[in-house]
């Protein structure tokens, strides 16, 4: 008689113990063997015979598919082209990479005859960090600029499959080279009373001038949805949406198209702030430095800025990514995706924007396998969404049983949810559920897609076969 021995970590006593008949099955738990029939009956519902589903579920461990349907089909996948983005980053620079603006001269203290401040592609350069830099040239005895050189202020790259709604409305990016603040006006946005509206504060005063802003928000009770945009349209600034009684203010940007003339007001008032005057400024688009390296100002390293992308689906900071990438290294991010022997893969941005992106389900399951077995997997996991917790899963998932990291894609019609999964009585997986449905609210789409992943966490190791004849 030969025994087949069943090795489980520690923390999968439990497990262990109902698969040896020790402990009796939880009454809502779901055994592998009913796991295909289970999930069938929800996504055969009638209220999804318009739409598509494609999901892949795995067994993180051990690469056993435990549920597939249509996932090597291509979907529109939304924001879940974020992990091919920051992945394929990772990969390229690594956790501890920075990218730098550099302040370079020609002439000598207290005049120069030229500073040329250049743009790196750091997504996180802010007006603050433009004040640090004009002191440390104050301190360097800098005390007037007769030519200040902006070098990068002009689109990079703007990706034309965008649709207008997305630009109009604050979700698209003006990539440069150079930016400050995002490329966007700062709004907080503060709850007051139920049915009142939202009291609306900008930053940046001074950078508000000639704008016109047009207050459709409202303050609501627990029980309703949060979300803000903003809509663009010639000077006019229409802000939309409304948050609970009680909730801390909101965050509102609102991007500028044409940023340059943004970028330069603010890199002028930080040195008139330092007591530097600039006799004229002047846009440079050439990526090079002048002879004399006064600073360099560094961004977080990557694996911080990775968390604004896909934590909070940061369609800026996505994109100012994926095009320094780009430009370090054209067409990587496809070759890396290939070298892990992934499917077919149709992507145009950086975001997930366009509608012209596509993957399937098990290209995104591939990915996030393939990542899983880097030393760098647990910042990058802790760069996702924690359900319940954090990031834009923290209203989602909330008293449920095990734990979910996953980056969640919203467009209209579309929902999807791709990382990692782990039941408490069973093995962790990894997992990517997508809808495609036109005609259904995000809300509806999403309840569907979560009911799924509730199925995933209520997987119970039930059935083991523990001895061979």
């Amino acid at each position: 008689m030969g025994w087949r021995r069943l090795f489980l970590p520690p923390v999968r006593g439990l497990c262990a113990a109902i698969a040896l008949g020790l402990l009796p099955i939880p009454a809502n738990a779901l055994c592998p063997a009913n796991m295909a029939t289970a999930i069938e009956q929800q996504i055969q519902h009638p209220q999804w015979q318009a739409g598509q589903w494609g999901i892949d579920v795995r067994n993180l461990s051990t690469g056993e598919v435990l549920y597939s349907y249509q996932a090597e089909k291509l979907f529109l996948v939304a924001s879940n082209v974020k992990l091919t983005t920051t992945a394929a980053a990772l990969a390229y620079w690594g956790t501890q990479h920075r990218f730098q603006t550099v302040v370079s001269a020609v002439g000598r203290s207290p005049e120069l005859e030229r500073l040329r401040l250049q743009g790196g592609f750091d997504p996180s350069l802010r007006d603050q960090d433009l004040a640090r830099m004009a002191r440390a040239l104050a301190d360097q005895g800098i005390q007037r600029i007769q030519t200040l050189e902006i070098g990068g202020a002009a689109p990079v790259w703007t990706e034309p499959t965008w649709a207008i709604e997305d630009l109009s409305r604050g979700y698209g990016a003006t990539v440069t080279r150079l930016s400050v603040n995002q490329n966007a006006l700062a709004i907080d946005a503060t709850p007051q009373q139920i049915g009142q509206p939202l009291a609306l504060a900008w930053r940046q005063p001074s950078a508000t001038l000639g704008w016109q802003v047009v207050n459709e928000t409202r303050t609501v009770a627990t029980t309703e949805p949060e979300f803000l945009e903003s809509e663009v349209t010639n000077r006019q600034i229409t802000i939309r949406g409304q948050l609970h009684v009680g909730s801390p203010a909101g965050d509102i940007r609102v991007p500028l198209p044409h940023p340059a003339s943004y970028i330069q007001a603010q890199i002028e008032q930080a040195l008139q702030a330092a007591g530097i005057t600039v006799e004229r400024s002047v846009f440079v688009d050439r990526p090079d430095h002048l002879p004399q390296i006064l600073l360099r100002h560094a961004s977080p390293p990557l694996a911080e800025l990775m968390v604004p992308i896909n934590q909070d689906s940061d369609n800026f900071y996505a994109e100012m990514l994926y095009v320094a990438l780009e430009q370090a290294q054209p067409g990587y991010r496809q070759r890396y995706l290939e070298g892990h022997r992934i499917g077919t893969a149709v992507l145009v941005d950086g975001s997930g924007l366009s509608r012209q992106n596509w993957l399937t389900p098990r290209a995104l399951t591939t990915l996030l396998e393939a990542v899983s077995r880097r030393p760098e997997f647990p910042l990058w996991r802790r760069s996702l969404p924690l359900a319940g917790t954090s990031g834009t899963l923290r209203r989602r998932f909330q008293n449920t049983p095990g734990r979910v990291w996953a980056k969640t894609g919203t467009l209209r019609g579309v929902v999807a949810l791709s990382g990692y999964a782990e039941p408490t009585r069973h093995p962790p997986l990894v997992f990517s559920i997508v809808l495609n449905q036109a005609g259904t609210s995000t809300a509806e789409l999403r309840r569907g897609l979560d009911a799924i992943v509730l199925q995933l966490l209520e997987l119970t190791e039930c059935e083991t076969e523990l001895m061979l004849g």
